[in-house]
């Protein structure tokens, strides 16, 4: 498979009318799944923004490198580690899972301090952009927390944030969303080791469309005698 900037602006683009569908279908069915709803929206917006990172590393351009790596990294490495809990932890009712959720959502949330500020407000040259057999490869090594905790204890622990929640979460979730997570980590690690982190989010983006199809299968809520269905 060849990625390039054409694959990131057509799945994004792609994913916008799947954000809009699956949005309504949440408000008008299970208003709580408006968190999962909107992760096609988010993907495309990710999506996008390293088809930007294509566009500078074929112009050349530092600068515009730097302001879409920054943004496709601020979902990748803070972003979806955060969010994934936080829906578990919101649909969740039996009492024991929802605090490991909530606690967990808490934990995740250092991703966004320990990991990706440093790249943020850091000197340029702790993050490194490039062309790897036709895939991006994001380059950290230098940041304070992969400088110090081990590359593989690092995956488990990302592992568990994005992909737990959603395999062993609220059963309102169904089993769809964290094994589409699921299959997309394994793809990325078996075949594209060498550009995990961009590789994993686009197979997750395209088989967040999928998403549609659990909105669709959902139950319509039922209605109260005499009421009006909405539009």
């Amino acid at each position: 498979m060849c990625f390039s900037p054409e694959a990131s602006f057509a799945v994004g683009g792609a994913l916008i009318p799947a954000a809009g569908y699956c949005l309504r279908a949440a408000w008008l069915k299970n208003p709580r799944l408006i968190p999962i709803a909107l992760m096609p929206a988010a993907f495309a917006v990710q999506q996008i923004a390293e088809g930007v990172v294509w566009l500078g590393l074929h112009a050349s351009d530092p600068a515009q490198i730097r302001a879409g790596a920054l943004a496709f990294l601020f979902f990748a490495l803070a972003f979806w580690p955060f969010w994934l809990p936080l829906i578990a932890a919101v649909n969740e009712t039996r009492p024991g899972p929802r605090r490991f959720f909530v606690a967990l959502t808490v934990l995740s949330s250092g991703w966004f301090w320990a990991f990706y500020l440093p790249l943020l407000i850091g000197p340029d040259s702790l993050l490194s952009v490039r062309v790897v057999h036709h895939s991006i490869l994001y380059s950290y090594s230098d940041a304070p927390l992969p400088r110090n905790v081990p590359q593989l204890v690092l995956r488990v622990l990302y592992s568990v944030s994005v992909v737990v929640p959603l395999v062993l979460g609220p059963k309102t979730l169904g089993r769809l969303p964290g094994l589409m997570l699921l299959s997309a980590l394994l793809v990325a690690v078996a075949a594209y080791e060498y550009a995990f982190v961009s590789v994993w989010c686009f197979f997750a983006a395209v088989l967040t469309l999928s998403l549609c199809v659990f909105f669709y299968r959902m139950s319509a809520p039922v209605m109260a005698p005499g009421a009006t269905a909405q539009a």
